[in-house]
């Protein structure tokens, strides 16, 4: 009769497999995440300039964009900046490439946003006009608390 030792299951291929098959995942996790996150920080910061700050000009959005870029270590060049900005709209246009390391594998991966949006100033709409209802109720002459009694 055979022994059953050889019927257990102890195979340790599966496992070294599945253990390169996480630390790879690990690593470009690693590498991709921090990255992407940062990139998603740049956006966001795109979009609050065009919404919070419509008065300024284009340079100044432009030197903003490449001033968080720095900060969140991102590789932006001023000439990777795009600013366009109307009357009406404001439109943002950021392309760049970042190298990712894999210890035996590079990649460039190419970034890019393009964010278009109208601009609203509220001082600049037209005013509601303006109705004279007369004075408020407090300031209308009040009646006697007490009739004069006729004689």
């Amino acid at each position: 009769m055979r022994s059953r030792r050889w019927q257990r299951g102890e195979g340790k291929a599966g496992c070294i497999f599945w253990a390169l098959v996480f630390g790879v995942g690990g690593l470009i996790a690693f590498r991709m995440v921090p990255l992407k996150i940062a990139d998603m920080q740049l956006r966001d910061h795109m979009d609050e300039l065009a919404k919070l700050y419509p008065r300024k000009d284009g340079k100044w959005f432009t030197d903003s964009i490449h001033k968080r870029a720095k900060e969140l270590r991102l590789p932006l060049k001023r000439k990777d900046i795009k600013v366009e900005k109307t009357k009406r709209r404001v439109r943002m246009q950021v392309k760049y490439t970042v190298p990712l390391d894999f210890l035996v594998y590079e990649k460039d991966w190419e970034m890019s946003h393009d964010m278009e949006r109208d601009i609203f100033i509220m001082g600049s709409l037209p005013r509601a006009p303006e109705f004279d209802f007369g004075p408020p109720p407090s300031v209308l002459p009040q009646a006697p608390a007490v009739l004069p009694q006729a004689a």
